[in-house]
Order: C-alpha cells, then sequence, then structure tokens
C-alpha cells in the first residue's frame, strides 16, 4: 500500500502498542470516562455517547460512567436537568450504572447560590454524591468504592492564571488517597480532576494554563492512581495523551468540540486562526472505554463516537506495584525511544498559485509517518537564492484529528495562506520576483522530514 501520499501506520514496540498483558477472559469492572459534556448545545451528542458506550459494554454491565467535569456549559440548573433527562432515558440506576463526576470551571456559575456542589445534588439526586458526606458535597469532592476499586473526584475552585486547588480541598484529597492505597495499594485508584495535571499528558504545558499547577507534588507519593482529566478538548489521537512518571496520568478528550493548540514554538497555526478550536472543531466527539481485568490490569480504549469507531489501539496499564516499576511503559522516554521522523514518498508534490496580492493557493501530498503526521511547517523562498524571505515561517495542522486511525487521513492537503503571515513588506506579491515554497512535516514528538519543495516558481 504504497500509493502516492499514504499515511503508513506501523506502531512501534516502545509503546506497547498490543493489548499483551491483559486477561480478557477475566474482566471485572467495565467504565466509561468521558468529559466536557457542556450541556446546553451539546446533550444530543451526549445521548449517542451513552448509546455507542452501552453498546460497546454488550450484554455485560456499564458499571460506571465518569465525567471528568463541565457537565454544563453555563453552570444553570436548566443545563442539570436536561443533563438528568438524558440518564433517565438511559436507565443508568435500572442497569446498575453508578454516576461518578468531578465538576468543571464551567459548573461554577449557578443562577441559585454561589456555586457548590448541593446544587448537583438537588437536580441529579441519586445520581450524585452517593455515600457524601455533607461537607463533601458543599465542596464538591467525593470518594466512592466500586466493586472493590476506589473512585476519587476532587474539586478544583480556582481557574485564574492556571488552575488551582485550594489546600482544604488538597488536605481532603490526601485522606482520601491515603485510606485508598491502605485498603489495598495493589488495586488502581482512579482519580477525576477537571484539569490534567501540569507537565503529564498532551496539552498540559500548553501557554494558556490549561492545567493543575499544584496538585502533582501529592500525587507523586501514590504510584498506582490513574488520574483522568479533561478541560484541553484536545484530540485522543495523540500518544502523548497518556503519561506516566510517579503515576498515570490520562486525558479524556471531549464529547463536544475538539481544540488544538493555540500556539507552537511561538507561532500560531493558521487552522485556528489565533485561538484553540480549528473551523470544522464541532465535528467530534470522543471519550473512553475502561476495563479491569482480576489482576487489577486496566485497558483503556479510546472512542470517536463522531465517526462510530475506536481510536487506533488500546492502552494496557498493568497493575500497580509499590515500587512504581508499573510506570515504565507510557513515560515520555519510552514513547519517544523509537520514534521515527515523518517522510515524503518519492513523488510527492508541493503546487503554489497567487490568490490576489494578499494569500496564496497551496496543495502538496501528505507526508507518511509511523502514527501520524502532526503539522506541517510552510516557508517562503526566493527562487533564486533558496532563502528564506520575511522573518517568520507557516504552521498548518494535518488532519489528524478528524479520523479514527492514520491510514483514513487525506493523500492530499490544500491550503490558502494569508500572505502577512509571514511578515513580509506591504504589497509582496505585488513584486516581479520569483518565489517557491518549502514544506516540512513534523511528528508529535517533534521528529521532522526532509523538505519538500514546490515544483515551480509563482
Amino acid at each position: 500500500m504504497s500509493g502516492k501520499g499514504f499515511l503508513l501506520v506501523t506502531f512501534v514496540s516502545n509503546t506497547n502498542n498490543s493489548v499483551s498483558g491483559f486477561d480478557e477472559a477475566n474482566i471485572v469492572m467495565r467504565l466509561a470516562v468521558v468529559s466536557d459534556l457542556h450541556f446546553n448545545q451539546g446533550k444530543g451528542k451526549f445521548d449517542e455517547c451513552l448509546k455507542q458506550l452501552y453498546a460497546k459494554a454488550g450484554e455485560e454491565r456499564l458499571d460506571a460512567l465518569l465525567v471528568a467535569g463541565d457537565l454544563t456549559d453555563n453552570g444553570i440548573c436548566l443545563q442539570v436537568r436536561e443533563l438528568k433527562k438524558v440518564l433517565d432515558k438511559h436507565e443508568l440506576a435500572k442497569k446498575g450504572t453508578i454516576f461518578f463526576f468531578a465538576l468543571g470551571n464551567h459548573d461554577l456559575a449557578f443562577d441559585e447560590k454561589p456555586y457548590n456542589g448541593e446544587m448537583f445534588k438537588k437536580y441529579l439526586g441519586d445520581y450524585a454524591f452517593e455515600g457524601a458526606t455533607k461537607e463533601e458535597i458543599k465542596n464538591g469532592n467525593h470518594h466512592q468504592v466500586i466493586k472493590g476499586y476506589h473512585f476519587i473526584a476532587s474539586n478544583c475552585k480556582i481557574y485564574n492564571g492556571g488552575c488551582h486547588h485550594l489546600q482544604e480541598d488538597l488536605d481532603w484529597l490526601k485522606t482520601a488517597l491515603d485510606e485508598a492505597q491502605k485498603d489495598d495499594p495493589r488495586r488502581p485508584i482512579f482519580l477525576l480532576t477537571h484539569p490534567v495535571i501540569y507537565d503529564t499528558v498532551y496539552g498540559s504545558k500548553e501557554s494558556t494554563y490549561w492545567y493543575s499547577n499544584n496538585i502533582d507534588e501529592l500525587l507523586k507519593n501514590y504510584p498506582q492512581v490513574i488520574t483522568f482529566g479533561g478541560h484541553l478538548h484536545f484530540p485522543l489521537h495523540d500518544e502523548r495523551n497518556i503519561h506516566q512518571r510517579y503515576y498515570t496520568a490520562i486525558q479524556t478528550g471531549c464529547t463536544l468540540y475538539c481544540s488544538l493548540e493555540s500556539e507552537i514554538d511561538g507561532i500560531k497555526p493558521i487552522d485556528t486562526k489565533g485561538g484553540m478550536e480549528p473551523s470544522d472543531c464541532h465535528d467530534f466527539s470522543q471519550g473512553l472505554y475502561l476495563e479491569v481485568d482480576g489482576h487489577h490490569n486496566v485497558r483503556v480504549t479510546r472512542m470517536d463516537f463522531y465517526n462510530k469507531a475506536q481510536i487506533k489501539h488500546p492502552w494496557v496499564i498493568p497493575a500497580p506495584k509499590e515500587d512504581g516499576s508499573h510506570l515504565n511503559r507510557y513515560t515520555s522516554e519510552a514513547i519517544l525511544a523509537n520514534n521515527k521522523a515523518p517522510y515524503f514518498q518519492k513523488g510527492s508534490s508541493v503546487n503554489v498559485s497567487r490568490n490576489g496580492t494578499k494569500q496564496i493557493e497551496i496543495s502538496f501530498d501528505a507526508a507518511c509517518d509511523d502514527d501520524y503526521v502532526y503539522y506541517y511547517e510552510i516557508h517562503l523562498l526566493d527562487k533564486d537564492t533558496l532563502c528564506e524571505v520575511g522573518k517568520n515561517h507557516v504552521i498548518t495542522y494535518s488532519d489528524f484529528y478528524r479520523f479514527a486511525n492514520p491510514k483514513d487521513m487525506k493523500k492530499r492537503l490544500e491550503k490558502v495562506v494569508d500572505v502577512e503571515l509571514f511578515q513580509l513588506p506591504t504589497g509582496f506579491l505585488e513584486r516581479e520576483k520569483k518565489y517557491v515554497v518549502k514544506i516540512i512535516a513534523v511528528d508529535t514528538l517533534g521528529l521532522k522530514s526532509e523538505p519538500l519543495y514546490s515544483e515551480h516558481a509563482f
């Protein structure tokens, strides 16, 4: 399958993309983990998510549905009632599915009183905070044991200049973690917190501070913890969405719409127009389906609800060991170890034409990679000297977030680029000189291809 522009997929051993180590015949618990429902405009999507999650579980019971925050879009009672209607429609209680959730920044602004978890308890009833104390409900924290496994939801209340847990909530969390660890250090502890944790998963160093900045030191003492965070809305295709160092961190995606990095190396990609959402961001809905076997191994399946497909391969998290030796499968070093740079196949081409005096139109064959190409650099060169003109190059994303598997990505890409993004003098394209374009493909870990040049000057 070597057709022009085919996006080659060869999963490498360093990321342990096989599902070995999971006991398929001895599954003891099934879970769903989603995030950022933003109930209001997105209620229809959540309904579809539940349909697919229950279909995935099949005749077996979905033991728990976990939501990592932003259940509502504006934190108003009407949106909570609409959420409950969908939960009732799917008869979670009748099916034996426990609804367990963390609260997010969009859940903060209730219309009846200042933010606290009591409002969710009022409108969700038995779906919310099962067995929690009044103080836990008020603070939005929850600790529950499901089928012998500890589930903890830790509330983050500050989202200004980064995401920040109050000391009282950190103290509560430590008590909950100590209890879970003492109960059985060989079992994973499932922790929900709306923001991801700094310097863990994909997007956790985003310049706009979409991460928790003061919970990591506490979690370092609990190697059996598996954290789930949302908030970012980043697509689940990226293998950096799972990260191990002192514990396991996972980004949950979003059921409503996707976001991408607002800038890369200080440059804003043209696809998001200076923000974080591409124009087709609503053609998107993702989440996780989890299974736990009798040995406490956890298999994580990434689901694309929009395309009704599984995203790439499952992740298998080995059962915890007290010395932390189970945390070597999804480290940054393991993912990077055998990563290969993208490349353009022989015969790949770039075509460029002027669109008036302010834009150029570019089409080029997609590069190949052992996983997928993350983005492309577009450089403008003087035809005669092949020296770069302008003060900047342009970045454009590949279409990786639109498809469940890299093999489905487009074979040829078309982009319209505003010339001003190269930081050129006014009226640049009105000059008589000729120019060429250089394209460089970059993968998710930053490795770059050899350049591909346009065949004809423009």
